[in-house]
């Protein structure tokens, strides 16, 4: 067998591996995504707020089916980075505890490290897991651990969220 060709075979196998690796996390995902995070019915949802350790507080408001920004500035927010932000109350759970179970300092929840407030409801998030990288989460019924792919939009800057055509052009 031929050097590139032998190349080529270890490539393609270390690429089937990793796809069939990939192909396992999504699946196991899809079936702990029965359990969400809450069960707050998205489009019910009339004001949304982000808190975060070292960001600007940022407030949204839905008016006649569309979002507005109403912190830090009045302005027209952009409806998907909006709703990518409620989606985080339905991430998927990996693992729940009781609520007083853990040390909330030792997690990171005492102080939070962001709130996600979804008209009276807060969910509260804290620091990572140390060996599976899931994220504490505070829904004020127990502490989840949910898979952190979400952290980026609570600590985006606001200009993040306005409307395209509700940006001063330069």
């Amino acid at each position: 067998m031929k050097r590139r060709t032998r190349s080529f075979a270890m490539l393609a196998g270390a690429c089937a591996v990793l796809g069939a690796a990939v192909w396992l996390q999504v699946q196991r995902e899809q079936a702990q995504a029965r359990d969400p995070l809450t069960t707050i019915d998205l489009a019910a949802v009339r004001t949304l707020r982000v808190d975060c350790r070292g960001c600007t507080p940022r407030r949204f408001e839905r008016i006649d089916g569309h979002w507005q920004m109403r912190e830090p500035r009045d302005v027209r927010a952009d409806d998907a980075a909006v709703q990518r932000l409620l989606e985080i109350a339905t991430a998927p759970v990996r693992l729940r505890h009781a609520r007083g179970s853990l040390d909330a300092k030792k997690i990171g929840l005492d102080p939070p490290q962001a709130v996600l407030t979804l008209d009276e409801r807060a969910l509260r998030f804290g620091a990572t897991d140390a060996i599976d990288g899931d994220r504490y989460v505070d829904t004020g019924e127990a502490i989840a651990l949910v898979p952190d792919r979400f952290s980026a939009l609570l600590f985006e800057p606001a200009e993040r969220e306005v409307a395209r055509d509700a940006m001063p052009s330069r």
